[in-house]
Order: structure tokens, then sequence, then C-alpha cells
């Protein structure tokens, strides 16, 4: 019995076999069935089906004209949508240049392999150009929407169906940096400069030998621009989902000339291990090559692009492709290419201010006058020194110096504030005497104006049991150690100081110049030092300007605490410290 079941099974599974085999050889016929409606042959290749045509003259001609033709009588399979005759702009595009006229038409109606209509179909087809076309239908079938009006011209090299107009050619975002619907020739012409054609040799069809060199008859050129991959934004791929920030030529001239302005470099010196009891100190040099113009143009630029590409596929970025359609989602974060973020308020800010333009391979937004970007997210960031790590400080002298950690948990409940990155450093004196000194470094300042604060930690940060009268504040003054406009650095750091405004009864004011600064002992206290301006810039330099914070409690004074605890160093660029004056409840992340 299992036997006969055994090959009841297999009767069963032949009989399905054939009638499987049947019905594929029959859908295959169907597939190069030219029909009687029509002309064509199917020992003929598919350029003498298209020129044996009437209708299709005006396809002919285009195709002759970019030089393909050679292509459609090679061996190669191929599959073409033909438009008929007077179903497009037939001279608009004969007045195109070939380069235009074979990208954006003939490669965008040929694809290679065969794509016959028959039965129900749903393909993307991967075009000559790399569009990304859908063909598609159940007996009436269409290519991009366009009608199909001939279908199935069967061909010795493939498959020929004729359109009822031309396929829309869907520039991708490098595509369309261009002037020819917007402004914006400045970035365009610097995206561009970049670019690089390399023929692929494998995808090219090859032609004959001629003078002793290969020719090709379709020539597949791959294209590579350094951008794409210094800033990880592959634009040029039909297979990505980008959104690019595109600025227009003002917009670009205005930013550039901020950011230029941020990165003035030049040759300068500076202190290795800075100390105020360093004697005859060395002076590194630092020698920029192939020159510091060089510098501050390709820097500058490259800190132009950093805001600018978006990956559609990743994190909040999703919404840019609502954004695309029309609409306007409140958006968390956009995240760069380049892993910088953008909260709320500044994307919502920088996106409202453009204008949305849909691409085959994601949008670009293209602005008005402004580009509206924050310059203190991407081109003009604040500094933030932590104290406690080691690498952020220069030296110490004249103390015992050591990190301490503080968890919200391990925080004393009664003193307001917060100790950034849950550490600090804390310096203690070597005798009683003693006035403590730390050097920290400042790395990657720009040449701006910043407004400096430092924040101090008090005594009972981790003790809530500290005796009040031990709870005092510091008394330090801050000196500063840069460069020059050109590049030297003087033999001895600026004091750095404040003028105080005060007021009598009267209202009258009076100025009081200090260089001597306390903090509150009650809280995490930040104190501002007033504004600093940096000639140069030193952004991706092995040296940079130090701080020097020196503590200055008199002799036999009870009234200071000797013992400075510092947990971090911030300089806000001045346009960043205004802002948030203005706006209290603006947050910035570092």
């Amino acid at each position: 019995m299992n036997i006969r079941k055994v090959n009841i099974r297999l009767v069963f599974s032949a009989l399905a076999l054939v009638s499987l085999l049947f019905t594929s050889c029959k859908e295959w016929d169907e597939h190069y069935d030219a029909g009687s409606a029509v002309e064509g042959s199917a020992t003929a290749t598919i350029w003498e089906n298209i020129t044996a045509n009437p209708n299709l003259s005006q396809f002919a001609a285009l195709v002759q004209k970019a030089g393909y033709d050679e292509l459609l009588k090679s061996t190669q399979t191929l599959t073409v949508w033909a438009p008929l005759n007077d179903t497009f702009d037939y001279e608009a595009l004969m007045s195109e240049s070939n380069e235009t006229l074979r990208k954006e038409f003939v490669q965008n109606h040929i694809a290679r392999n065969n794509y016959p209509a028959s039965g129900q179909i749903g393909w993307s087809v991967s075009m000559l150009n790399l569009k990304h076309l859908v063909f598609e239908g159940n007996g009436n079938y269409t290519m991009d929407g366009i009608a199909v009006a001939q279908p199935n011209v069967a061909s010795a090299n493939g498959v020929l169906h004729a359109l009822n107009g031309k396929l829309q050619f869907r520039s991708n975002i490098l595509e369309s940096l261009n002037n020819k619907d917007f402004p914006i020739d400045s970035i365009s012409d610097y995206y561009h400069s970049y670019d690089v054609l390399k023929l692929n040799e494998s995808k090219s069809t090859a032609g004959p030998v001629v003078d002793g060199q290969l020719t090709y008859l379709d020539s597949v050129f791959d294209e590579y621009n350094m951008l794409t991959t210094l800033h990880k934004s592959y634009i040029e791929h039909e297979d990505s989902n980008y959104s690019m920030v595109v600025p227009s030529n003002e917009a670009w001239e205005k930013a550039m000339k901020y950011i230029r302005n941020c990165y003035n470099y030049v040759d300068f010196t500076y202190l290795d291990h800075p100390s105020s009891k360093g004697t005859n100190q060395t002076q590194e040099r630092v020698t920029l090559s192939p020159g510091p113009e060089y510098w501050n143009d390709s820097i500058s630029h490259f800190k132009m692009l950093t805001g600018l590409f978006y990956n559609n596929n990743l994190y909040d970025n999703k919404k840019l492709n609502q954004w695309a359609n029309g609409e306007q989602p409140v958006i968390d974060s956009l995240m760069t290419t380049r892993n910088e973020r953008m909260y709320t308020e500044d994307a919502m800010a920088m996106l409202r201010t453009t204008t949305p333009v849909k691409k085959s391979n994601g949008a670009m937004f293209v602005t008005g006058d402004s580009l509206h970007l924050q310059p203190w997210i991407f081109w003009n960031p604040m500094i933030n020194v932590e104290a406690e790590h080691s690498g952020n400080v220069g030296s110490v002298e004249n103390g015992n110096s050591g990190n301490k950690k503080v968890t919200t948990e391990t925080q004393n409940p009664d003193v307001p504030g917060q100790v950034s990155k849950q550490g600090y450093l804390e310096v203690s004196p070597l005798t009683n005497m003693s006035n403590v000194e730390i050097n920290f470094y400042l790395k990657d300042i720009r040449s701006t104006t910043y407004v400096l604060y430092i924040v101090f930690v008090p005594a009972n940060i981790t003790n809530r049991f500290i005796p009040a009268e031990d709870i005092k504040p510091n008394q330090v003054q801050v000196q500063l150690g840069s460069n020059r406009a050109n590049g030297t650095m003087p033999a001895n750091p600026t004091t750095l100081s404040v003028v105080d405004t005060i007021y009598d009864d009267q209202g009258n004011p009076t100025t009081k110049t200090r260089n001597l600064f306390s903090n509150d002992p009650s809280k995490v206290d930040t104190v501002c030092f007033g504004e600093i301006t940096f000639p140069i810039c030193y952004y991706d330099m092995a040296g940079s300007p130090f701080l020097r914070v020196l503590s200055r409690v008199p002799v036999g004074s009870t009234e200071f605490d000797r013992t400075v605890r510092i947990d971090r160093v911030f300089l806000l660029p001045k346009e960043l410290d205004t802002y948030m004056k203005e706006h209290p409840d603006y947050k910035v992340h570092y």
C-alpha cells in the first residue's frame, strides 16, 4: 500500500510538471507575440523595427542624434519604450546638447534585458541612466504612468513597446545642483568641481577597434564625487533617500562670509605645557601647508556643507519625506549625515524658510535669501572644557589635584544646580598659605568673540553635614594666553577683567573695573568672566590657547576657600550668548 501511494503521488507530480511546462511555454510565446496590430519582425533588430515604423520616426531621429542607434543594432538584449510621433516636444529635444539628450531622453527610454507585456506585471525597471521606472498592468499596460500604445514588438535583440508620450526624466539631488530652476549655482559650481567620471568597461558595450583603440557602442560611466564620501551623502544614488538643504546664491554668500571669519588661519606658536612657573618655555611652531589661505578655503567649504545633508531613512529624518509632500509635521530633531543633531526649534525654523522640491532619490529644500541654520550648531559651536578630564588640563601648580565623581544619588540635595558629566576637578593647596593655579587648554577655538564662563562647585556638593562656616567662596583671577593676529605668542598672558556698572540711590551709574572674581558657594555656580576675542583659528590644530585660573586669597585671610573646585569651563559664541539671554528656555546640547 505504501508503494502504491508513493507511485500515485509521482504520477500527480509528473502531470503537474507537464501542465506547468505547457503553461510556461504558452506564456513565453505570448511574451513575444507581436500581435496582428503590431508591426515588426522578430528577426529584425530593435533599431530596424523602429526605423521601419513611420510613427516612430521622431524617436529614431533623436536616438541617431545621440549616437545610440548602434547600441540598438547590437546583440545586447534590450527593451525600448519608444514614444509615438507628436506625443512629445520633438523640436525642443532636437535642440538639446547630445549629453542632455542622451541622459534625459534616450537612456530614459531604454533598459537592458527583456521586459515583455503579458499577464499581470509590476516591475521596477532600471533604465540605462539608472532611473527606476515602474512597468505595470494586466492586459492594459503603462510605463511610469504613460500608456503603452503598441506592446511587444518582438525583435532579434529584445522587445519594443510604443508609448503614448515620453517618459518623464526625474533628476536626482546631485543632477539638480544646477541653475535651471533656482539661483543655486554657487553651491552647484563648488560641488560639481569635484565630479569625476570613470568608464565602467564591464557595463559598457564594446565596439570596433579604431586606430588600435577599442571603442564602445554604449559607454557607461561611474560618477564619483569626493564630497559625497566626505559628507556620507550619496545624493547621486537612485536607490537612496536623502534630503539636502540647498542655499541660494545670496544665502551661500552670507554664510560663507560668516564662516570664513571664524576660520582665519595663520602660522602660529604655542606653549605645549603652560605654567606660570615655566622659565624660558619652548614655544612650539605650527606651520600650515600648503598655506593658511588653503586651510581657510577648504575648512570653510567643508563646514558650509556639514549641515546640509540628511538620510531620510534614519531617526526623525523620516518626516522630511512628509515635508517634501507638502505636510509640516513637528520634528523632534534632525541628524545630519555627519551625526550633528539639530533639535525641534532650530529644525522647524530652518525648514519653514525653504521650498521643498521632490527628487528621484529624495528632496531638496531650497532656501530664500538666508540659510537659517544656527551658526553655533554647525560652524561656530560652544567650546566646552570638562575640568575633570586630564587631557584638558595643561598643568596644576601649588596644589594637589584629584577628579571627583558626583551622581544624582550622591549630590547633596540642599545644593541647587547640577555638575556636568557627573565629575569635577578639585585642587587643594600644598600649604595653608598656598594659592593654587590651574592651566586649561582651549582646543578648537575659532577666530571669533566668546563669552567665558567657569562653573564652580561648592565644598558641600556631596556632604550636607559640612558646617556652614566652612563653606566659603573662591576668589580667583583668570589669565588668557593666546596668539596675536600675526601668530606670535606674547611673553605674558592677559589678565581678564570686566567692567561693572553700579547705580546709586538716585539711579546715577558709575563703572568699576575688576579682575578678581568670586562664586556663590551655596550652589553649583556659573560665573561669567566677560568677552574674549580670538584673532586666529585653532580648529583642528595641534596647539591651542590656554586659560589660567589663579586662586587669589590674601595672606591670613579666612574669608575665602583656598581649595578650588571646577566643574567645567565653557565659551559661548557671542551670538549664542545673546540668543540665550533673549530665549531663556533655549537648550544648548554639548
